[in-house]
């Protein structure tokens, strides 16, 4: 979703805000020593630049009550009001250029290998705003989810959570469940944050993140993480998503999605 500013005269009361650029603590190794979210954010940090070679973060956490709180912040920075409905209801946390919005009731009731979860993937969609300098563009949806697990799947391993292949290996679980019940979406119908929550919101919602992540870790393994990044980069200057697809990963769209089809056969039943 796209977080640009926009006036209100019913803006909601500001948030608590935590920002990187004045943590002073120093990251974690492990995630066992993280308690607080400005080590959580760090230690993060410490994974995706020096570890992945992502871009530098400098993202800030802005905390919101509840659900309707996390609603009316939504649409103060001009989000569609039945599109913030819909994401408050079911999402947790959002992120924004430059910044992750929290439900922070919802966060209350995780615990921290949990909390170091979803900030690392909503932290990944900020890098993906930088990359493309502020802007969202067309970039596909489920390549944008899927690129945040990847990313989530990097900082558990490293930070002694959970291992990357036993993600995976779940997430395909989820994948062959899901296609089991006939309730995977083509990608093509998840291109849009509305179509990812329209999905999300109906049969396939166990599911889609799984079948993001397999997604994108398939296209990782075939052109690299550099790529990905590219791919983002491209759309600060175009919104041909097709054409961006091409320069990027060196193939078009439909040769890919046929690939994918072809992988997945493989790993369904």
């Amino acid at each position: 979703m796209t977080l640009t500013t926009a006036a209100c005269a019913t803006a909601p009361r500001q948030p608590r805000v935590i920002a990187m650029d004045d943590i002073r603590v120093g990251p974690s190794r492990q995630a066992i020593f993280i308690g607080d979210y400005e080590r959580a954010l760090v230690s993060i940090a410490a994974v995706t630049e020096r570890e992945l070679g992502l871009p530098k973060l400098s993202a800030s956490l802005h905390f919101f009550p509840d659900r309707d709180a996390l609603r009316a912040a939504l649409e103060a920075q001009g989000a569609d009001p039945v599109v913030a409905r819909d994401a408050a209801a079911v999402m947790m946390a959002i992120g924004g250029p430059g910044s992750v919005f929290i439900n922070e009731a919802a966060f209350a009731d995780l615990n921290w290998s949990s909390r170091i979860a979803v900030l690392a993937h909503e932290l990944a969609h900020t890098m993906q705003y930088d990359l493309a300098r502020g802007r969202r563009g067309t970039s596909d949806q489920w390549l944008r989810e899927g690129f945040a697990e990847w990313v989530q799947a990097e900082v558990l391993e490293a930070l002694g959570v959970m291992r990357r292949e036993d993600i995976r290996r779940r997430s395909v679980r989820w994948v062959q469940d899901a296609h089991a019940r006939r309730n995977l979406p083509p990608l093509a119908r998840l291109a849009t944050f509305p179509e990812w929550v329209s999905f999300h919101n109906g049969r396939a919602r166990d599911s889609l993140y799984p079948y993001a992540f397999v997604a994108t870790d398939f296209l990782i393994r075939r052109h690299g993480v550099d790529a990905v990044t590219t791919y983002f980069r491209l759309f600060a200057d175009s919104d041909d998503r097709f054409v961006n697809f091409a320069k990027a990963f060196g193939e078009e769209w439909s040769a890919f999605d046929a690939a994918l089809r072809e992988y997945f056969s493989r790993l369904l039943p």
